[in-house]
């Protein structure tokens, strides 16, 4: 998870940026249940969408959203 204010700040293609730019991690100790839910429905939601035209990848999405 990065930060939205300084992700914002420079509107430039990412493999140009060379500021240091700070991330954050879930865990225990850093709840974040709702973010890692939605990822996961991200992540099904896409599954859905590859499973006619790339069934490995969309087979791999779900897996991952199951994790």
């Amino acid at each position: 998870v990065g930060d939205g204010n300084t992700d914002h700040y420079c509107w430039q293609r990412p493999e140009d940026m060379t500021t240091s730019r700070h991330a954050y991690k879930v865990d225990a100790e850093h709840p974040g249940s709702d973010l890692a839910g939605e990822t996961a429905a991200a992540m099904a939601a896409a599954s859905m969408v590859f499973k006619k035209f790339n069934p490995h990848y969309s087979h791999l999405l779900l897996h991952h959203a199951q994790e």
